[in-house]
């Protein structure tokens, strides 16, 4: 059975008000200073946090902020998922709703369009989290010394999807204990995907033993050093995960911490309606994530409407109610083996590891009631077992993004296929005409897709300034790789 909670996430279900305590209040109001991190719980008093418990509640809100960043509404995986093929809005309550979903992050509206408001809550979080390092690693007996690997992983994370779904030039400033800012410098993506590797490796250092902080840090390792093109090594990385694992982001049945994940918030009991809708063959490009009928992305289209009136596709093995999305999974880590394989020209043990996977899916984060059937073995099929060099990579990259659907891997996927691969943006992100450009709602027509690929880092033109002098915003355009 899949590993569901460690005990920092099952204090996170109870830990709202810490979660309105780390900074700012993302929903309420837009930052001025995204890049600025606020004090996080430590404004509460440091003689409070000078103990056992100041230290594991500064983690618990730490990891809280973390969790609402990644999986809340108007968050990153909803973001990403908008971006790619994953999502589309069916919601155009106002003029700047529809860019993102047509790649055009150009950062004139914090909320909507560039992605700020989870820059700002990953930053928060990964400040407090060092914070709450110092404090575990004092304060902890060595019983609870895992919390402090775990606490790294975490840093790992939000540092690895910052790398992954944002432009290069992320500076990462900290928070300073006893008041003021530690300015840091923009990054290169392979620079801050190396600061997130490195944090990796401490996290796995500081596991003590424990097996849920070993396979939570071992999956971003491999993951981290995918994105770097590091493919054996990240096998390595991941060669002892089982493949039941699973590490979940944690909300709350009802809202009440204030951390709805973003399936959870379009439900009846919540918002009402389905604002984004899981897309099928979006822009041409899209993968068919609603009529493959696919056995790992079952859909359920009875729950209530979209916002427009329309049928509402929710992906049903995000429960109803929905409280969990997955971090980092078992799943994940065979994925991250079979490429590998398949980039050491190893095709035999590359299917093989598809196909056993597929017949695990009972033991998987699924929990499906059956196997998914093997690979075809006809070379003119879709799962061809013997296929193309290119052939393979697009079965590789389905087979990816139906395991993991809307847990927020698929922007760093579409955005290899360009740099590890060497496919045109305009042939892996929805591209041609955007469906919905004319929706009267928007301030002007959005006719065609856009061709980003990223987010935008915070500009004026989206009313946000900073105070760190070494700024500079994109390193690079958005449309890269």
């Amino acid at each position: 059975m899949p590993t569901i909670l460690t005990q920092t996430q099952r204090t996170v279900v109870n830990a709202g008000i810490l979660a309105t305590l780390v900074g700012l209040s993302l929903t309420a109001c837009r930052p001025s200073d995204v890049l600025s991190v606020p004090p996080p719980i430590g404004v509460i008093g440091s003689t409070t946090l000078a103990n056992r418990n100041g230290a594991e509640s500064e983690l618990a809100g730490a990891t809280a902020q973390l969790f609402k960043g990644l999986t809340a509404n108007n968050n990153l995986v909803q973001f990403s998922g908008l971006l790619t093929d994953e999502f589309e809005w069916s919601w155009y309550s106002g003029p700047q709703n529809a860019n993102i979903d047509a790649r055009f992050t150009t950062g004139n509206d914090a909320g909507l369009e560039a992605g700020d408001v989870p820059l700002s809550a990953l930053l928060t979080a990964r400040s407090s989290l060092l914070i709450a390092l110092v404090g575990l690693q004092q304060y902890e007996p060595e019983s609870g010394q895992s919390k402090v690997g775990e606490a790294y992983a975490l840093v790992g994370y939000a540092e690895l999807f910052m790398a992954e779904d944002y432009c290069a030039g992320v500076p990462l400033s900290a928070y300073v204990s006893g008041g003021g800012i530690q300015y840091g410098m923009p990054l290169t993506t392979d620079s801050l995907l190396g600061t997130a590797e490195a944090h990796f490796d401490s996290a796995l250092a500081h596991a003590v033993g424990n097996d849920t902080v070993v396979a939570l840090a071992s999956v971003g390792l491999g993951r981290t050093r995918t994105d770097r093109g590091h493919f054996a090594s990240a096998a390595s990385a991941v060669a002892t995960v089982p493949i039941g694992f699973v590490y979940n982001t944690v909300g709350s049945p009802d809202g009440s911490s204030g951390t709805p994940n973003v399936y959870e918030s379009q439900l009846p009991g919540m918002l009402g309606c389905g604002m984004v809708n899981m897309s099928d063959r979006e822009g041409e490009n899209g993968l068919n994530f609603v009529s493959a009928q696919d056995p790992r992305l079952v859909v359920d289209s009875t729950v209530q409407q979209t916002c427009d009136g329309g049928t509402w596709y929710y992906p049903a093995k995000f429960g109803n109610p929905s409280q969990y999305v997955p971090l980092a999974t078992g799943v994940e880590a065979r994925l991250i083996a079979a490429e590998a394989a398949l980039q050491g020209g190893d095709a035999s043990t590359w299917a093989a590891d598809l196909n056993a996977l597929r017949a695990a899916a009972p033991s998987t984060y699924l929990q499906l009631d059956s196997a998914v059937r093997a690979m075809k073995t006809d070379p003119t099929g879709v799962d061809s077992l013997h296929p193309t060099q290119d052939q393979a990579v697009d079965i590789l990259f389905r087979e990816r993004a139906f395991w993991l659907y809307g847990t927020g891997t698929r922007q760093a996927d579409l955005r290899r296929l360009i740099r590890q691969y060497g496919r045109d943006q305009n042939t892996v992100f929805p591209s041609g005409p955007f469906a919905n450009g004319n929706n009267p709602n928007l301030l002007s027509p959005l006719p065609s897709y856009g061709t980003d690929v990223s987010f935008t880092l915070p500009t004026a033109a989206s009313g946000n300034t900073t105070t760190n002098p070494n700024y500079k915003g994109c390193l690079v355009p958005t449309s890269t790789g």
